[in-house]
C-alpha cells in the first residue's frame, strides 16, 4: 500500500508529533555545517498566551516552539523550546497551556502541551498551512496556501470538519471578526487582475530609443482585464479577490471576498472596537511597461482598510511623500515603510503597530492611513538612511501587551525578538528566540533578498516580486528601448538578445544551486550578474563583489518544497485526474516527435529521472532565444485556465505566462500526442520531482489506540524503507517509559538509537510493544544529511553574457 502526503487525513487526524529538526551536511566556501533551507513563510509567528503571562514565538529553522515567560513583560525569559514540525511559520494559543502550531513543509498543524513540553496531537491539513485561528462553535481555522483552502476541524475531537476550496491565490493570514462569527483570510499572493495579450494578438512593441537597435521581437502584453480595451481579447473574467469572507455558523461556509485590497497581502488585523478590517499588502505596478520607467517604484507599500459594514475598500500610501523621481533618495530611505507584514491594534481602536519587514522599522498608524511615528529595531548600522544588510533584523510579526505597554517584535532575519517600549518608543532589548541552526554565512546572505534600504528609496527589495525566496505569479515587462544588444556565448554560437524583451513572469529562487545560466532567456551567466539589478530595476548602486557572493550562497541554499502529488515512497501516482504518471513518465523518456527537425524526446531537453526538468541550454522559439526552463515547480503554476469563466491567476506557463495549462502546451502544432498521452504526460509533470521527498516532513504518531492499524504499519514501514535509500533521515520524539526523549533510526542496523550516552537501542518490535503498554511516540522523515547546499554557482561551460539591468 502507497501512501501519499494527500490520503492522510484519516490516520493523522488522530495521532500526534514530536520531532526536531536535524540539519543537511553542508560545504559553502571550505566551511562544513548542517542545515536545510526551505526559507519557510513565517504569517502569524508570535502571540501572546490569553491570560498575558507567556510568549510563544516559533523558531521556524530551528523547527521548534519557544515559550517565554513575560511575568515582568519588559524581560521574557525563556523557558522552553518544544520541538514541532518542519518549518513552523504560525502560532496560535487556544488556552494558556495550549498552542497549536502551523508547520508549512510538514503540511500539519502540531497541537501542543506547554506543561507536558511536548506536542500532544497533529493534524494533516493539505499542501503547506500557513495560519490558524478559532472561531465558532469550537472551530480552528488552518489557511492551506498551496492548496488554495481552508481546513475547519473540532478543537475538541480535532477532527476535519469541512475542507473549504476558496477562490484566491495563496490564503496565508487570518483574522476572527469581534462577535467570533466571521473569519476573515488574506490571499497572500492575489495578483491585481493583470493578465496577457499573447503575441499573436498584441500590438507591437514600440520602437526603440536606441537607434541602433534592430527591431523588437514580437512579445505580449500585460492588460487588466478589467480595462475594456482589451475586453474582446480576455474573455475571462477576474475577480481580484484579495481576502475571503468566511461565516463560522451554523456550518462553515464561504460567504464573499472583497477586492481591490492589494497584490500581495501579508498581514491582517481586525479593529477592536468597530470591526473594521486593516491589512498589510503591497501593490504590484506591472501595468507599466519598462524597466526605466519602474525603476525605484515598481510596487506601493500600503494599509488597506475595509470597512465590513459597507465593504467599502479604501488603501492607504505607507509612503506617501516619497518623491520617486528622486534616485538615490537618501532622505525616503531614512523613514520609507517597505513590505509591511504585521499589524497589531491598540485596544481604543485609535491606532495600530504595523511592522515593514524590508526597512527594519515599525510604524504607529491611525485607522485613516496617518503614519504618527516609527521605530527603528535594527542595529545603528543600518538605521536611518544607513544600509548594512548582513545585520539586517527583518521585524515580520507583533503582539502587543497593551496593560504593560509593551511591544514584542519577531525578527526573521535575525531570528530575535525585540522588546519595546510603547511609551518611550525605544527598544528595550533583543533577545534570541531560541537555538538557530542557521549558518552565519546564510544569515548574512538573507539580508540581500529583504532589504528594502538595497533600493534608491528604501521602497522595494528583490522579495517585492520574490515573496519569501518564491514568485509573486504576475508578469512583468522589464524590457528596455534604450538598453544594448545582450550577447550571449554557448559553446561556439554567439547569440544576440535584444533588451526588449517583453513581458515575463516571475521565476523562483529555490533550487538555483547547478542550473546556470538564468533568466528565461539565459541571459544571466552566473547569480552574480543580477547585481546590475540593485542599479538598473531598484534604483540603489550595485553591493560589492564580496556582499555579492554572501547573497549568492544565501539563494543557493533554498530549497523545493516535497511534491504533494507524489506518493510517500517518492513514486508516481497511476490514478491523477484521468492521468497516470507512470505512463505519462515512460511518453516523457521514451517518444521521440518526428515531425521535429530531429526527433528527440521531452527528456533531452527537459532531463528528469533523475535531474532538474532542464538542460541548461538556451533555444531557438518563434520570437527569441530561450532557455529551457525546468519543470519542479510546474505544480504550482497551472491556475490559468484561458478557457474558464473566471481565474485565479492572470498567467500560467512558458516565459510570459500566456500557456494556458500543461494540456494545451501538448496540443502545439510542433507535438504530436494522443488524447490519453497528453493527460498522461499531465499527470506526470504534476508529479515532477522537486529534488526534495514527499516523506521529508511526514509524520507518523503511534498510540496504543492505532498503532496495529494495517495503514500505520505500512506508512512506518515505507519511512523506514525512505531512510534505507537515503531519501530522508528518521527520527522518533515522545516518551520511553513515560520520559520525554529522542531518538533515530540506524538503517544499517535496522534499530532505533536513543540521544544519549550510554547508547541505547531498540528494535522497531521494542517500540512498538512500548506503545502498546501506553507510550506515545511520533515518526517523522526529516532531510537527509547528504542533502547539500552549493556554495556560489559556477557558470556552465563556455557560457557567458554582457547585459545591462534586470
Amino acid at each position: 500500500m502507497r501512501i501519499g502526503r494527500v490520503l492522510t487525513f484519516a490516520v493523522l487526524a488522530a495521532v500526534a508529533v514530536v520531532i526536531a529538526l536535524p540539519r543537511s551536511v553542508t560545504t559553502v566556501e571550505g566551511q562544513s555545517f548542517e542545515f536545510t533551507n526551505f526559507e519557510g513563510a513565517q504569517t502569524n509567528p508570535l502571540r501572546l498566551s490569553p491570560d498575558g503571562t507567556r510568549l510563544f514565538a516559533v523558531n521556524t529553522s530551528n523547527g521548534s516552539l519557544s515559550v517565554f515567560d513575560i511575568s515582568e513583560p519588559a524581560f521574557p525569559v525563556l523557558r522552553g523550546e518544544i520541538p514541532v514540525g518542519l518549518e513552523p511559520v504560525s502560532v496560535n494559543p487556544r488556552s494558556n497551556d495550549e498552542a497549536w502550531v502551523v508547520n508549512q513543509v510538514s503540511d500539519s498543524v502540531s497541537v501542543v502541551s506547554v506543561s507536558r513540553g511536548l506536542v500532544v496531537d497533529t493534524l494533516f491539513t493539505g499542501d503547506e498551512p500557513m495560519d490558524v485561528v478559532f472561531a465558532g462553535e469550537n472551530q480552528a481555522y488552518v489557511s492551506v496556501s498551496r492548496s488554495n483552502a481552508i481546513a475547519v476541524f473540532d478543537t475538541d475531537t480535532r477532527a476535519l470538519i469541512r475542507f473549504l476550496p476558496v477562490f484566491g491565490g495563496n490564503p496565508r493570514a487570518l483574522a476572527v471578526s469581534r462577535d467570533g462569527t466571521t473569519v476573515y483570510a488574506a490571499f497572500a499572493l492575489s495578483g491585481n487582475a493583470t493578465t496577457l495579450i499573447t503575441p499573436n494578438r498584441a500590438p507591437p512593441q514600440p520602437p526603440p530609443t536606441n537607434g541602433a537597435l534592430p527591431p523588437p521581437p514580437n512579445a505580449g502584453k500585460i492588460v487588466s482585464a478589467s480595462d475594456r480595451r482589451w475586453s474582446r481579447l480576455v474573455p475571462y473574467r477576474m475577480p481580484d479577490n484579495d481576502v475571503a469572507i468566511i461565516a463560522a455558523r451554523p456550518i462553515p461556509v464561504v460567504a464573499g471576498y472583497y477586492s481591490g485590497v492589494g497584490t500581495v497581502n501579508l498581514g491582517l488585523a481586525v479593529n477592536p472596537v468597530n470591526g473594521d478590517l486593516f491589512v498589510a499588502n503591497t501593490d504590484a505596478r506591472n501595468l507599466v511597461q519598462f524597466e526605466p520607467n519602474l525603476r525605484g517604484h515598481w510596487v506601493d507599500n500600503r494599509l488597506t482598510r475595509i470597512d465590513v459594514t459597507s465593504s467599502r475598500v479604501t488603501p492607504f500610501d505607507l509612503n506617501p511623500t516619497i518623491n520617486y523621481s528622486i534616485l538615490p533618495n537618501p532622505a525616503a530611505r531614512a523613514t520609507a515603510l517597505a513590505q509591511p507584514t504585521s499589524v497589531v491594534f491598540d485596544p481604543g481602536g485609535q491606532f495600530m503597530y504595523v511592522a515593514a519587514f524590508g526597512t527594519d522599522r515599525v510604524a504607529l498608524v491611525d485607522t485613516e492611513g496617518t503614519v504618527l511615528s516609527f521605530i527603528e529595531v535594527g542595529p545603528q548600522s543600518g538605521s536611518g538612511a544607513n544600509i548594512d544588510p548582513r545585520t539586517k533584523r527583518g521585524p515580520r510579526a507583533l503582539a502587543l501587551d497593551a496593560a504593560a505597554r509593551t511591544l514584542y517584535v519577531l525578527n526573521r532575519i535575525s531570528n530575535t525578538i525585540s522588546v519595546i517600549d510603547t511609551v518611550q518608543r525605544t527598544v528595550l532589548r533583543e533577545i534570541p528566540v531560541g537555538a538557530d541552526p542557521t549558518p552565519p554565512l546564510i544569515r548574512r546572505g538573507r539580508g540581500f533578498l529583504y532589504d528594502a534600504k538595497l533600493s534608491g528609496n528604501g521602497t522595494g527589495s528583490c522579495a517585492s516580486c520574490h515573496i519569501d525566496g518564491d514568485m509573486d505569479h504576475l508578469a512583468w515587462d522589464l524590457g528596455d528601448p534604450g538598453g544594448d544588444m545582450i550577447t550571449v556565448r554557448q559553446g561556439r554560437q554567439t547569440i544576440e538578445l535584444h533588451p526588449m524583451k517583453g513581458p515575463m513572469t516571475t521565476q523562483t529562487l529555490r533550487g538555483l544551486a547547478g542550473l546556470s545560466p538564468f533568466h528565461w532567456r539565459g541571459d544571466k551567466a552566473t547569480f552574480l550578474d543580477f547585481n546590475a539589478a540593485f542599479d538598473s530595476l531598484m534604483g540603489g548602486s550595485q553591493v560589492s563583489a564580496s556582499d555579492m557572493l554572501t547573497f549568492t550562497t544565501f539563494v543557493n541554499s533554498m530549497v523545493f518544497q516535497p511534491n504533494p502529488n507524489q506518493n510517500l515512497d517518492r513514486s508516481l501516482p497511476t490514478a491523477f485526474r484521468g492521468g497516470n504518471a507512470v505512463a505519462g513518465r515512460e511518453v516523457f523518456l521514451t517518444l521521440r516527435q518526428s515531425i521535429l527537425p530531429i526527433p528527440m524526446t521531452c527528456n533531452q531537453c527537459h532531463k528528469a529521472d533523475p535531474g532538474p526538468g532542464t538542460n541548461r541550454l538556451i533555444v531557438s522559439q518563434p520570437d527569441q532565444m530561450m532557455k529551457t526552463p525546468h519543470h519542479r515547480n510546474i505544480y504550482q503554476r497551472v491556475l490559468f485556465n484561458r478557457y474558464a469563466d473566471e481565474n485565479i491567476d492572470g498567467f500560467g506557463l512558458d516565459h510570459d505566462g500566456h500557456v494556458s495549462g500543461l494540456f494545451e502546451f501538448f496540443a502545439a502544432p510542433v507535438f504530436v500526442y494522443t488524447q490519453q498521452q497528453k493527460t498522461d504526460m499531465t499527470a506526470y509533470l504534476m508529479a515532477f520531482d522537486t529534488g526534495t521527498a514527499p516523506a521529508v516532513g511526514f509524520t507518523i504518531t503511534l498510540t496504543a489506540g492505532i498503532v496495529d492499524r494495517p495503514e500505520v504499519q505500512t506508512a512506518w514501514s515505507t519511512l523506514q524503507q525512505q531512510s534505507i535509500v537515503r531519501n530522508i533521515d528518521l527520527v522518533v520524539r515522545g516518551t520511553i517509559d513515560g520520559q520525554v526523549r529522542a531518538l533515530s533510526y540506524r538503517p544499517v542496523l535496522d534499530d532505533y538509537v536513543l540521544d544519549a550516552f550510554p547508547l541505547i537501542s531498540f528494535s522497531r518490535a521494542d517500540l512498538q510493544s512500548l506503545v502498546e503498554r501506553g507510550d506515545t511516540l511520533s515518526i517523522m522523515g526529516v532531510p537527509p544529511r547528504a542533502a547539500t547546499v552549493k556554495a556560489p554557482d559556477i557558470p556552465a561551460p563556455a557560457v557567458s553574457s554582457t547585459s545591462r539591468g534586470h
